[in-house]
């Protein structure tokens, strides 16, 4: 589950609502003497997809219904809904994925958990969560697409720092691998059996003999995993998913599980940005990543200002350099938490 909703949602709140502020301000002063070009006899504050966004149309439609920041989440929307439409299984996905949310933050808020989500979601000018997880699937669609775009500039830097892979093991449990039952011996005497016979692909092992019930039905595959995922899985699997290359298996181990073995899919760019757990890896690396993304995205689509003022505000709060491009300085290496 994405950690944004436990991080970020102040900071993201905060900084909206400063670029609104900004916004609004544009607006408060030019609104009765916009320069530049009209529409219906009001100044229009952008143009996007051949259409005018007039002062009037933010004032009347948006300011007055959402407050300060609604200029901007309008443009950002319009831009989301410009690199993917809304379609029956994103709707279906988010309602899903909603659920999901509400759940977990049942252990924290009871049956407060939907309306607090609720809450947040407003808070960021969203009709409701469901809303806000779609733009939130619409946003990893653009960065995603970004970032494939522009692998040759940093993807060699995040793989030596990180070096991701996507990872499935096979799991014989024990409840005490230094005082093994015969059962248990005799198990695992069965799995290296089947394994040295060349019978099975490791995926129709997993699926066969792993006790990881969550992992066995899809392969034995777990997912992502890197450097940094020492807070996630226990210290011996993620050494040896690491220490193993990709289209190998390791030999068998031990952690306090029982037995393992692991299998490294792949480490290839195109399947590792298909995880989620990765693209969130490479915002982190990369914070102005996403920035980025919605910059360039803007460009290609001919985002045009005429408000005085909302153009510089728009390139500041996305951290637009007077070259036209955005920095996008990796972070400090993160500290590995083992």
């Amino acid at each position: 589950m994405k950690e944004f909703l436990k991080k970020n949602w102040f900071v993201a709140v905060l900084a909206v609502i400063l670029l609104g502020i900004t916004i609004f301000f544009v607006y408060d002063q030019n609104k009765d003497a916009l320069p530049g070009k009209t529409a219906g006899g009001s100044g229009v504050v952008y143009s996007f997809d051949g259409k005018d966004v007039t002062a009037d149309d933010l004032y009347d439609k948006f300011y007055a219904k959402d407050g300060k920041d609604a200029a901007f989440i309008v443009m950002q929307r319009k831009l989301l809904d410009q690199v993917a439409k809304t379609t029956d299984d994103m709707e279906k996905n988010a309602k899903a994925m909603a659920q999901q949310y509400i759940n977990y933050y049942a252990n924290y808020y009871g049956d407060y958990a939907a309306t607090y989500l609720e809450q947040q979601a407003e808070a960021l000018g969203y009709e409701s969560f469901v809303q806000y997880l779609l733009y939130s699937e619409k946003s990893e669609i653009l960065d995603r697409a970004y970032i494939k775009a522009h692998l040759d500039d940093f993807w060699a830097a995040f793989t030596e720092r990180y070096s991701p892979r996507i990872v499935s093991h096979i799991l014989v449990q024990f409840e005490d691998v230094e005082k093994p039952t015969e059962e248990e011996t005799a198990k695992l005497e069965e799995v290296k059996k089947a394994w040295a016979s060349g019978e099975y692909t490791f995926a129709q092992l997993a699926e066969k003999y792993s006790d990881d019930a969550g992992s066995a039905v899809n392969g034995g595959k777990i997912g992502y995993l890197d450097k940094n995922s020492y807070n996630t899985y226990v210290k011996e699997f993620v050494d040896n998913g690491l220490a193993t290359k990709a289209g190998e298996t390791s030999e068998w181990f031990t952690s306090k599980y029982g037995y393992h073995m692991i299998h490294v899919d792949t480490d290839a760019a195109e399947d590792l940005l298909e995880e989620i757990n990765c693209l969130e890896r490479i915002l982190t690396m990369y914070p102005n990543m996403e920035k980025a993304a919605m910059w360039d995205k803007m460009n290609e689509l001919g985002v045009k200002f005429h408000a005085e003022g909302l153009e510089d505000s728009i390139k500041a709060a996305l951290g637009v350099k007077e070259d036209g491009t955005v920095d996008n300085t990796p972070a400090a290496e993160e500290k590995e938490d083992e």
